[in-house]
């Protein structure tokens, strides 16, 4: 339902930001003395709003190595996960989206090195499916009501198993670090 949803809000704020931008430029003008500011302001406000098309345009890429960078030292802060480890069998997804995963990571927590059985098991998700239909369904079926960031055919969820890590924070963080996607 979710990614339904995100075409309608960007083409309703599209046509804000285009209406808002057939205002005379008196109207949103501040005084003489900040005219300059205020009216370089607008049209960097505009791009703001269209960020996310444009940025996934101009080639930001999610990628596995990008989220290890960026979960590893937020996740080792917290007392459940001060070791942790990159899992890439993809005998860990559930049959049914496994035929369709290129690419797949989850990061598995542990209290200690060489601890056989993870503490806290998929806390952070990677997986690039072979096209956005099945990164949707996957999305929106298996991940339910946990954030996630979106860019394409690529979907990283972060659980809510750690006590210190704020799951939407963490993945805005690295929507920001590639400049791509969207956090749902």
């Amino acid at each position: 339902m979710r990614t339904r949803i995100i075409p309608v809000l960007f083409v309703t704020a599209v046509a804000l930001a285009a209406c808002g931008s057939k205002d005379p430029a008196p109207t949103v003008a501040a005084p003489v003395s900040q005219a300059p500011a205020t009216t370089a302001a607008a049209p960097a406000t505009a791009a703001a709003t269209t960020a996310p098309a444009t940025t996934a345009a101009a080639g930001g890429k999610l990628t596995l190595d990008l989220v290890k960078q960026q979960v590893g030292p937020v996740f080792a802060k917290d007392p459940d996960c001060p070791k942790g480890e990159w899992v890439t069998d993809k005998g860990n997804i559930d049959a049914k989206y496994r035929a369709n995963v290129t690419d797949f990571g989850e990061y598995d927590c542990h209290l200690v090195d060489g601890e056989a059985i993870p503490h806290r098991v998929a806390q952070a998700v990677f997986l690039t499916f072979t096209d956005t239909k099945s990164a949707n369904d996957y999305s929106d079926n298996e991940l339910g009501m946990v954030p996630s960031l979106i860019d394409g055919t690529t979907v990283v969820a972060i659980g809510a198993g750690l006590k210190t890590v704020d799951m939407r924070k963490t993945l805005r963080g690295i929507e920001n670090a590639c400049s791509c996607g969207h956090v749902t």
